[in-house]
């Protein structure tokens, strides 16, 4: 029984049509490497990249979406392109839990003290290149380049 005062629901609204589409893996990878083939060969930044690579995925999909984040997962690891982290250092801050570039699992650095056992100096990820230690490394520029290479890699700046 409808409360006093409420109206009625009105019959049969249409759905709200979708605002964005999340673009599958593969079209993303292949956009990446069709605006770095045909456009410049390094961008200096990822949002540089992230508006070109939209741009390029918006001609076939107007309503595609793709964040920062999920653009550098899918980089990792695709064929001719690489990935360049520029960090910078902060003193006191904790360790991540999880990789802040790419999200994945980080596993601990040890080392073997004179005594015998272990002490963790550090974390690393398991899947790109990053790392860190007692002053935690923060990604700060994010670097697209072509590469003529094999597969593309995660390389560690300064």
């Amino acid at each position: 029984m409808p409360e006093k005062g409420a109206t009625a629901p009105s019959p049969a609204e249409p759905p709200e049509p979708p605002r964005y589409r999340r673009p599958e893996a593969e079209v993303v990878r292949r956009a990446a490497r069709r605006v770095l083939r045909g456009h410049r060969a390094t961008y200096r930044s990822q949002a540089a990249f992230l508006d070109a690579v939209l741009e390029v995925i918006r001609r076939d999909e107007p309503l595609a979406s793709i964040g920062g984040p999920r653009l550098r997962r899918l980089l990792i690891g695709t064929e001719g392109i690489r990935l360049a982290v520029h960090y910078t250092e902060r003193d006191g801050a904790p360790l991540p839990d999880a990789c802040p570039v790419c999200g994945g699992e980080l596993a601990p650095i040890r080392n073997r003290t004179l005594t015998g056992s272990s002490i963790v100096l550090g974390r690393k990820c398991r899947t790109c290149d990053y790392w860190t230690h007692g002053a935690r490394r923060v990604p700060v520029r994010y670097t697209v380049s072509k590469i003529d290479g094999p597969r593309g890699r995660v390389a560690p700046t300064r």
